[in-house]
């Protein structure tokens, strides 16, 4: 595992699940964090622990990004690596499955899941960008769901392929600010925004620490523009090329 000491890490999503994990690891491993989420009580707990920091951001509300890049730009001399990484499905983790298809949309439901998964990456890019370090890098929690279907929540699959479309086309823009970005497409993992129907007998999820170990190892890969995908905890990520695309030699 890389020294993070002496850099400065922001993560989204950090009140739970791989967000969590990532706030856990790189403060284990000498960095100074900062975690944002939308739950001030558990947030606090994870990110003021072992000398983090927790504040509160809605990251599909522009306000909220204005004061939190308010803050950041007084608490840090600049960002190494950016953790993208709040995210939520269509219906809460209690409904039944019917009430993640397609045809029984909430338009409350979907408007708060786009400002999540969608919004959240377009405005934490547009602040946070200018604080970046150069030479950092970014790293956007996709989902298997942006790469293949995932017919149990057909609009939580396309804020992924949105997700996915906009972290490989940054490449060359990033790449002239010397940034690096790249997406994380994990298959299931056992965090809170896994529908309670889907976890049956046979079903297995990866770890958040397991998953948080590969949000670490992009943080240093000098790839950028690319699609990582993760389908168990014994298997390392590799890159998916998109459609049109030549395999990479090794």
């Amino acid at each position: 595992m890389n020294d993070f000491s002496g850099k400065n890490i922001v993560v989204t999503g950090a009140a739970s699940g791989i967000g969590a994990a990532v706030v856990r690891r790189t403060l284990e491993l000498g960095a100074q964090v900062i975690g944002l989420d939308i739950n001030q009580a558990t947030g606090e707990s994870v990110g003021n622990a072992k000398g983090g920091q927790f504040y509160h951001c809605d990251v599909s509300d522009v306000a909220s990004w204005e004061e939190t890049t308010s803050m950041l730009s007084h608490r840090l001399d600049a960002i190494d690596h950016l953790h993208l990484n709040a995210g939520i499905q269509i219906a809460p983790p209690e409904a039944p499955l019917a009430e993640y298809q397609f045809s029984a949309m909430h338009l409350a439901r979907y408007k708060k899941m786009t400002g999540v998964n969608i919004d959240g990456v377009v405005y934490g890019l547009h602040h946070l960008l200018p604080l970046m370090r150069a030479g950092g890098s970014i790293v956007v929690t996709g989902s298997l769901a942006g790469v293949t279907p995932y017919d149990v929540d057909p609009l939580y699959a396309m804020t992924k392929h949105a997700v996915t479309g906009l972290v490989r086309s940054l490449k060359r823009e990033l790449g002239e600010r010397q940034l690096r970005i790249n997406a994380l497409c994990p298959a299931g993992i056992d965090t809170g925004i896994i529908p309670q129907a889907q976890r049956t007998q046979d079903a297995v999820f990866m770890t958040p620490d397991n998953v948080a170990d590969e949000v670490l190892m992009l943080f240093t890969v000098q790839d950028s523009g690319a699609t990582w995908a993760k389908v168990r905890d014994s298997k390392p990520a590799w890159i998916i090329q998109p459609p049109g695309q030549k395999k990479r030699s090794n």
